[in-house]
């Protein structure tokens, strides 16, 4: 696959990932990194592939690397980095990688902050592991300039696709989605019982969604039990740890697991247990965790229900309306188009001042000359003939910068910004318009 290329990119920024959208499930879960190698590929990426900052995203429909590279790095390093800290050979990787640079890494973050790039169109949690993935860069001490103006504009741009369209009104989140495909089968949920399985952030969400589904009470287990009963406080329910999973699972009708880490925590065997005390009573299983939390066994067992992210996945875009979608699109086109301008637009300030610096350097070495030749101007007479060229310089200058701040603004901005760097900066300085040194083949 080959990376997009682009002679636009005011910055070298660059995403290196895998998507629900480009890789099957079961690799993802492969993929999932815990804290200390996240931050082992934060450091790797600053250190072996010259980034001035690094980002790492990773949800349960995304691991994406972002960098910002440092001018002359290439960008072909960075998958090789992302497999080796994932554990991965990068040939196993290959056909599901995509690498986006300039303008697209852009449009790309975007659209994935807008929530228009996940597994449930307009689901309402990608704003915030954005945001969380930001801070994590930032801890690390591996935050970039332009990356983090990237991110935050993303940001920005998320939240105004949420208050400017009606791309998440219902609150698709999948949590959401997933309890109402139970609903498609048991009917409404108020009254039944519910068992959450983790104590996060998706937690609470998974809590709020039960409560919009009518679920009054459930039970929470969890790493911490102090965490789990914090949660089951707010609807009167149970906190406990994992270990006591078979001893909740009996009566609940609707398990949802989300609990981080890498380990099975609902195994064939403590579900198998607890379906025999059930007589003909089914049960309900949303597994929402990446790695799974729930053993894939655990689908074959008789009067269990599994989804989990692969069938989300494979099921048909759960899209409000084609309006709000388009809306968004247009919001996000708009916000990218203008983080392009306001980037390109900053590169102008050096050149201008090589132009300004060419000019006075040229206007001093005239009145040293001046002052040489005719040693009898008195100190008046001299400052009057100063100002007066340097009201002429002024003028000169004016016009030419204002139109360099103005073409420099547009999508070939680089194209003026390489020619008036050759006309006033030294010339192993000047920018060379035509050097794209982040194209990259995975």
């Amino acid at each position: 696959m080959s990376a997009q290329r682009s002679s636009e990119n005011p910055v070298n920024l660059v995403v290196v990932g895998l998507s629900h959208a480009s890789a099957p499930v079961d690799l993802l879960e492969q993929l999932s990194l815990p804290d200390d190698r996240a931050d082992a590929l934060l450091q790797a990426a600053r250190t072996e592939a010259d980034a001035a900052g690094a980002m790492l995203l990773a949800t349960c429909g995304r691991i994406e690397l972002y960098a910002e590279l440092e001018a002359g790095a290439a960008a072909d390093r960075l998958p090789r980095l992302l497999a080796e800290q994932s554990g991965q050979p990068l040939d196993k990787l290959r056909p599901y990688l995509y690498v986006h640079t300039a303008e697209r890494t852009v449009e790309h973050l975007f659209s994935v902050a807008s929530g228009l790039d996940s597994v449930v169109i307009g689901e309402e949690q990608i704003l915030g592991q954005v945001k969380g993935a930001l801070e994590r860069a930032r801890g690390a001490g591996a935050s970039g300039q332009a990356l983090h103006q990237m991110v935050q504009t993303a940001l920005r741009t998320g939240k105004q696709v949420r208050t400017r369209t009606g791309l998440n009104k219902a609150g698709r989140d999948l949590a959401t989605v997933g309890i109402a495909r139970f609903e498609q089968h048991v009917g409404s949920l108020a009254g039944r019982h519910a068992l959450i399985i983790g104590a996060g952030s998706m937690a609470a969400v998974v809590a709020a969604a039960l409560r919009r589904a009518g679920v009054e009470r459930f039970d929470v287990a969890n790493r911490s039990p102090e965490r789990a009963q914090h949660l089951a406080d707010t609807a009167g329910g149970r906190g406990a740890g994992l270990a006591e999973i078979p001893e909740l699972l009996p009566a609940a009708d609707v398990v949802v697991t989300c609990a981080g880490g890498t380990d099975i925590v609902l195994s064939t065997s403590i579900v198998a247990g607890a379906m025999a005390d059930r007589a003909d009573r089914p049960l309900f299983v949303l597994d929402l965790a990446l790695p799974r939390n729930v053993d894939a066994a655990v689908a074959d067992l008789p009067g269990v229900r599994v989804v989990d992210l692969r069938t989300l996945t494979d099921a048909e875009p759960d899209i409000e309306s084609a309006a709000s979608v388009e809306a968004a699109e247009k919001l996000v086109t708009a916000a990218v188009e203008e983080f392009m301008v306001t980037q390109r637009t900053a590169r102008v300030g050096p050149v201008l001042a090589a132009m300004r610096t060419a000019a006075d350097t040229a206007l001093t070495a005239e009145l040293s000359r001046l002052t040489r030749r005719v040693p009898s101007l008195d100190e008046h007479a001299h400052s009057e003939i100063a100002r007066a060229l340097h009201r002429v310089v002024d003028k000169l200058l004016h016009q030419p910068t204002v139109r360099a701040r103005q073409l420099a603004g547009r999508p070939q901005g680089d194209v003026y910004l390489g020619v008036l760097g050759e006309l006033f900066a030294p010339a192993d300085t000047a920018p060379d318009p035509g050097e794209n040194k982040n194209e990259v083949l995975v």
